[in-house]
Formats: structure tokens, C-alpha cells, sequence
């Protein structure tokens, strides 16, 4: 496949199939993650796969994604916001809880951190985290390469994913990305249109 193909394959999805995903797939897109830009050379990153319900069920908890969800409440505080941001958050929001239930696989990427986000003081404090990403997409357009989707789904109770993970302390979590086949009539939802003449700058802003 093409580079320019798999990149405009790869999209957003949280509609999953159940269908297993073939081992050699994510070993073949997770050996294509370690070929991404690490910001020391060091490539510090692991993935965590994981199958199983009850493991499934861990993230659930350790996220307190067991509530319904008010989608009046949802509509509200996204009306004033752009058309396009509004329905992916409108999509998003409600399926978090089945997509990842219902995706065979979830892969949970792990970097070590140059210092933590929080003491961060400046971009360059972040170059782990940007280097985890570049490994991220990597990981996501080989994925696409075979037909298979996946959603980044950001932990905002991540110390108590790592508690019940095991995950050691000094380790952060880039990413929870659930990915599995797409059900035909999954929901792809449209991307801002972007003219890029708009966007490139020279010499100066």
C-alpha cells in the first residue's frame, strides 16, 4: 500500500465488528511503532494488549465510566460550538464505554517521561510525549494497511489505570486505543476541510 493511501484510509473509528484481529497484524503495526522519531533514541515505549472482559472492565472502573450519560446535558454544552466539533464529541462521548467493551482489542501505549506533564515548564519538557505520538500514528497507519481501526481514547484517571495495571509509577500512559474491524455501517465522521495555502507560512507568520 501506498504511504498516501494509508494515511487517507486511516480514520477515527468506534464501531467495531467482533472479530478477532489476527496476532501478526499487531505485531506488524507495533514493530512499525518502534520505527517512529524518539526524541532520546532510547524508544521507550511498551505496549500493553489487552483481550479479556474483565480486564476490559478495569479500565471501565478505573475510569468511572460506569454512569449514564445526560445527553441533554451532552447537546447543552456543546451548542455553541463548531458544526463539526459539536458531532464528534456528540458521537464520541456516549459510545466510550461500548467501544471499549466491544473492540477485541485495546492497546494501552506507555512512555517513560522526561518529567512528569504536570511539572512540565515547557515544550521541550514534552518531547517524550510528542515522540510516544509520532509512535502512535505509526502504530494506527499500519493498523489501516490491513483493515483494522482504532480510536485514541485519553485517560483522565491514569494513575488509577496504572494501579490496576501494574503499570510502575515512573511510566505514563499516551494512549488507551481500542481497534478492531469496522462494522459496515460504522459512523465516519467528517474532518474540518482544510485548505493548507492558509496554513504554510514563510519566513514569517
Amino acid at each position: 500500500m501506498e504511504l498516501k493511501e494509508a494515511i487517507e484510509k486511516r480514520r477515527t473509528i468506534r464501531d467495531f465488528l467482533n472479530k478477532d484481529i489476527p496476532e501478526e497484524v499487531i505485531t506488524y503495526a507495533i514493530e512499525n511503532a518502534f520505527k517512529a522519531p524518539s526524541y532520546n533514541h532510547m524508544r521507550d515505549w511498551n505496549f500493553l494488549i489487552i483481550k479479556s472482559l474483565e480486564s476490559k472492565a478495569k479500565i471501565l472502573q478505573a475510569e468511572k465510566m460506569d454512569q449514564n450519560i445526560d445527553l441533554a446535558a451532552l447537546e447543552k454544552l456543546f451548542e455553541n460550538e463548531d458544526e463539526i466539533k459539536k458531532a464528534m464529541y456528540l458521537d464520541a462521548i456516549p459510545k466510550q464505554k461500548k467501544m471499549i467493551l466491544e473492540a477485541p482489542v485495546i492497546v494501552m501505549v506507555i512512555f517513560k517521561p522526561k518529567t512528569s506533564v504536570k511539572k512540565a515548564h515547557s515544550v521541550y519538557d514534552l518531547n517524550c510525549l510528542a515522540s510516544a505520538w509520532a509512535c502512535i500514528e505509526n502504530f494506527l497507519l499500519s493498523l489501516a494497511e490491513h483493515d483494522v481501526f482504532g480510536v485514541t481514547f485519553i485517560p483522565q484517571r491514569s494513575e488509577s489505570v496504572k494501579e490496576k495495571f501494574g503499570i510502575p509509577k515512573d511510566l505514563e500512559i499516551a494512549a488507551i486505543i481500542p481497534v478492531g474491524y469496522k462494522l459496515p455501517d460504522a459512523r465516519v465522521l467528517m474532518q474540518k476541510p482544510i485548505d493548507i495555502s492558509e496554513r504554510i507560512h514563510s519566513e514569517n507568520w
